[in-house]
């Protein structure tokens, strides 16, 4: 039985509280799509839109529900707010596109868009108008290219963040250090800065076995490795040598260098922000955080408490990483708007040209520091989006930007990043299969397989590329 989501209602708009993990397995009711109602685009559907997010903290649906209550007074058009967590968002979408009732927006990372393409739940043709009468070339190039499937713009892309190493400046400097730009740089200031006796650990990496991040971290080592899901010869090669390798380099890290136990993202956090560890591979997310401009995860390292901002002043980032092989890669996620087949779609697409259009800014003042435009401007001002962008504050309980906390050049780092991102399968034309491989938290479970002793690297990258091959079969036999 579909679940029926809690709902406040707020002056002017209903709020649809948080989904939650727990709930991953059912459905999101009666909040769904417009369904039959295709025929709007002038503010007067009997049903309001359902535009699902994945921003589920307070200060961020606050902002969103603000942002949508000026989109109704400009359109008329009515919005149901709905936070989803990003590990349940593929099942809900399945089993409330049985149930009929799929949103109408759906705010989603794309490693999804093809998978959800292909399975006939995401209207392609409504993105590509969206993204036409917008102009493709206010658009970055790497935004377009991860969300086109078959020549077709299937999702609007809307922001991204680049994996990066945070790393303790201070510590490397008073090592004598090179920037961990590299993997043998990573391992040289992973050994001489580990010190578990008194708590501080070379890294801390993901390796929780069903959370994204160890996947994220896997990937970026990977792809700065020369090792790709996708070979030349457009089959899987996951258990090419380069694989392998960066297998038994992620298993060093963490079984010589970074702390036991169990870390997905928040857990790398709390440890990085207790000054524990000297490197923190991540998304920039963390930045806010460690400016101590955010109260509930505030850092508390032992020059914090005279300081607060001390760990901002003192951690570096880098963005590509070097493999063993002389490539540099610097893995992307970006964040699309699709559209779903049973959505009221005139209105739908009003709601995503606001998104990313008058009430842009707003959107990415969620967290700027996660959220680099994937619009850098409008046809009249180019960039428009990123230069107004540059100035949001990225604090939650004090205001910062970050130039003020890291300067211009990490500033420009992020920005150019944007640029090159890169990652597996999709702008290959494998989209499907990436997205598969992020549901069943594949490469996870591999990676806690070789830290346990259950697998070698080489066996662990020979079940992946069997476990893909396989999926791979099963999506050529439905297609």
């Amino acid at each position: 039985m579909p679940l029926s989501p809690t709902r406040r209602r707020p002056a002017r708009r209903r709020l649809v509280l948080a989904l939650t993990a727990a709930a991953a397995t059912l459905a999101v009711t009666a909040c769904g799509g417009g369904g039959d109602d295709t025929d709007g685009g002038s503010g007067d559907s009997s049903e309001p839109l359902t535009f699902w997010t994945l921003e589920s903290e307070p200060n961020r649906v606050a902002r969103t529900e603000a942002n949508l209550e000026r989109f109704t007074e400009q359109t008329g058009i009515e919005v149901d707010l709905v936070t989803v967590e990003e590990t349940s968002v593929p099942q809900q979408m399945i089993t409330n596109a049985a149930s009929g009732t799929l949103p109408d927006v759906v705010d989603h990372p794309m490693v999804m868009t093809s998978r959800w393409l292909a399975d006939g739940l995401l209207d392609a043709e409504a993105a590509q108008e969206v993204v036409d009468e917008l102009d493709p070339s206010t658009f970055r190039e790497a935004g377009l290219g991860f969300a086109t499937v078959d020549g077709t713009v299937a999702a609007v892309p809307t922001s991204g963040w680049g994996l990066i190493m945070h790393y303790r400046k201070d510590w490397f400097d008073a090592a004598g250090l090179a920037p961990p730009t590299s993997f043998e740089n990573i391992l040289a200031a992973a050994q001489a800065l580990h010190d578990p006796g008194n708590q501080r650990y070379g890294i801390v990496l993901g390796n929780d076995p069903g959370h994204q991040v160890t996947q994220q971290i896997f990937e970026h080592f990977a792809l700065g490795n020369g090792c790709q899901l996708i070979g030349e010869d457009d089959e899987l090669a996951l258990d090419d040598e380069r694989c392998v390798e960066t297998f038994e380099f992620y298993d060093e890290l963490l079984r010589n260098y970074a702390p036991a136990g169990t870390f997905n993202s928040v857990d790398q956090r709390a440890a990085y922000l207790a000054g524990q560890a000297a490197m923190m591979p991540q998304g920039p997310f963390t930045l806010h955080r460690l400016a101590g401009l955010e109260d509930a995860e505030l850092a508390n390292c032992a020059e914090c408490a005279a300081d607060p901002g001390y760990l901002a002043t003192n951690t570096g980032i880098v963005s590509e990483i070097e493999g063993y092989h002389g490539d540099t890669a610097q893995y992307g996620r970006i964040s699309n708007l699709g559209i779903t087949v049973d959505a009221d779609t005139e209105n739908a697409q009003e709601l995503v040209k606001y998104l990313v259009g008058d009430g842009y800014t707003e959107w990415l003042a969620q967290v700027p520091n996660g959220m680099i435009p994937m619009r850098t401007g409008t046809p009249e001002e180019p960039t428009a989006f990123v230069d107004a962008w540059q100035e949001l504050n990225m604090g939650v309980d004090r205001e910062g930007t970050l130039a003020e906390y890291y300067g211009d050049d990490t500033v420009t780092e992020l920005v150019d990043g944007a640029q090159n991102f890169d990652a597996w399968g999709i702008q290959q034309g494998f989209g499907e299969l990436v997205g598969v491989l992020y549901e069943l938290t594949t490469i996870p479970a591999a990676v806690g397989d070789v830290q346990n002793g259950v697998l070698t690297p080489e066996e662990a990258a020979a079940d992946v590329q069997q476990q893909l091959t396989d999926e791979l079969e099963l999506i050529g036999s439905a297609g």
